[in-house]
């Protein structure tokens, strides 16, 4: 095993700095090629060569090639969050001239490191043999924007950080209530991020989102992918998204992968007992081992979804998520009925300069008691009479109304199991977004679908839903007609819910 430390030469001149470990003293090897921003300046200090003992990328093989991106760790330039594609072909270029490679490259990475890999894929280079991309999406579209509610809220600190190369930890929730939002990175960092505004500004699925470039990525894939994410993870929906817009020859021989999981692949932090909730160790490795040696996937099933079942403890594999269908009725007297209620209505108050602080859908929690919180209605249904399998994203039907011109609906599903409650999956609305004209007293149809989730409703346990008008994910809605990061003035509005025929959450039951 050797190591080299060197500098690609980017296209502009700009160097990055690039670690190589090579499995043995000569001959040539497979690529596997990591790109990272989070890696701190060495300061001088040389690479340890043992730290790689144990990699499994190494150990099968193939040449680690780890790459700080523009502007981060020993790398020169500025970074600018999303814009990775140029570097990333100028690098394959790079490793295409090396001495030990031998044809063939495989990327792989979590998060934005996967983000610095789906910047390029549309060209399709022919030596890219197959991908293994986890917890990160395309159309970032919508992991910013989410049905008129701006969900680029949470990851303010992360993103001006990035781009100005420091992290601004303590620049979060209290400045970014300042309004208009649209101002937020000149107030954090002295100026604007263009970047930044034009994203908080294009509030709709318009050529600026297609245009990026990792704007539309999964319909151009052509290599094998290993798609791996967390039924807690902010990217859940997105990335289910991506496994349906792919090819179905490109889909036949790829892989999802779901576990309990939140930002991570593996189970950490968790508030839940997951026994069997880690997959393989070496699952990502022996994926790229069987599209190079030609030999079958030993750990998950090519073409199809192999989810872990959250409160059931196992693995399994489907096709497609199921549809909802079995309703469960919000009635007025706070529960979740098999049969409709008669109708009637339920208000609470919702002040955008005092939002009730969720915790962020990272992870699964114990979660405060039902009726606990005002501004919160609780919905409760009876205990489960048999063990009942779900996977799909859940539906939220239900008629509301407010006093203001605008607001915003969040829903919050959970499992309750031996009285405590566990977060599942979640959905919020604009009524904006739903009806344009909305005005203050009218009803409005809210029929949304929630996250994808996959788990099994336990003899004896009972779901919940929370209705409210903020989660912690998104900027607080300001109750007021208008492009969300643009308004100045905020209002308390009185939001209603009505109990109805109508009103109802429907469940993806499997079986």
């Amino acid at each position: 095993m050797r190591l080299k430390e060197m500098y690609f030469t980017m296209s502009d001149g700009v160097r990055l700095y690039t670690r190589i470990i090579i499995p043995g003293d000569s001959g040539k090897f497979p690529i596997v090629f990591m790109r990272t921003p989070y890696d701190r300046p060495s300061n001088g200090v040389p690479c340890d060569l043992s730290q790689y003992a144990d990699n499994l990328f190494v150990k099968n093989g193939y040449a680690l090639i780890w790459q700080h991106t523009r502007g981060t760790g020993d790398s020169e330039g500025f970074s600018r969050p999303y814009h990775e594609r140029q570097d990333g072909l100028d690098s394959l270029d790079c490793i295409r001239k090396l001495p030990f490679y031998d044809g063939s490259i495989y990327v792989t990475g979590g998060s934005y490191l996967s983000t610095v890999h789906l910047c390029y894929p549309s060209t399709n280079p022919p030596d890219i043999k197959a991908a293994a991309l986890s917890i990160q999406q395309d159309r970032m579209y919508y992991w910013r924007h989410h049905n008129g509610c701006c969900r680029n809220y949470c990851s303010l600190p992360w993103y001006l950080g990035l781009a100005k190369r420091q992290y601004p930890v303590q620049a979060a929730i209290e400045d970014a209530l300042i309004r208009p939002y649209r101002d937020v990175s000149k107030r954090v960092v002295g100026e604007d991020i263009q970047d930044h505004v034009d994203m908080l500004l294009n509030d709709t699925y318009n050529d600026f989102w297609k245009n990026q470039e990792n704007g539309e990525v999964a319909e151009t894939l052509q290599i094998p992918v290993l798609f791996s994410d967390g039924w807690f993870d902010f990217y859940i929906d997105g990335m289910f998204a991506m496994w349906e817009r792919l090819s179905s020859e490109t889909r036949e021989k790829s892989v999802f992968v779901v576990g309990p999981w939140g930002h991570a692949t593996m189970v950490r932090g968790s508030e839940y007992p997951f026994p069997h909730g880690n997959p393989p160790k070496d699952y990502v490795v022996n994926f790229f081992n069987s599209v190079r040696d030609g030999t079958p996937y030993r750990d998950y099933a090519l073409g199809r979804i192999s989810f872990y079942s959250v409160a059931g403890d196992y693995w399994t594999t489907d096709a497609v998520p199921v549809e909802a269908e079995k309703r469960l009725y919000f009635g007025a007297d706070r529960t979740l009925r098999k049969a409709p209620a008669s109708r009637d209505e339920l208000g609470y108050d919702y002040d955008p300069d005092r939002p009730l602080h969720y915790y962020r859908f990272d992870n699964i929690f114990r979660c405060p008691e039902p009726h606990s919180a005002d501004g919160v209605l609780s919905f409760i249904s009876e205990p489960a009479e048999s063990d009942t399998e779900f996977f799909g994203r859940l539906r939220w039907h239900m008629k509301v109304k407010t006093n203001c011109d605008d607001t915003a609906f969040f829903m919050r599903v959970y499992f309750v199991e031996d009285g405590v409650s566990y977060n599942l999956t979640e959905g919020i609305t604009s009524l904006s977004h739903l009806n344009p004209d909305y005005h203050a007293g009218e009803e409005c149809l809210i029929d949304i679908l929630t996250g994808p989730v996959g788990f099994t409703l336990k003899a004896g346990s009972r779901i919940r839903a929370d209705i409210s008008s903020h989660s912690d994910l998104y900027a607080p809605h300001a109750n007021v007609r208008g492009h969300w990061a643009l308004v100045e003035d905020v209002r308390v509005a009185r939001n209603t819910v009505i109990c109805d025929e109508e009103a109802y959450l429907a469940l993806p039951c499997r079986h």
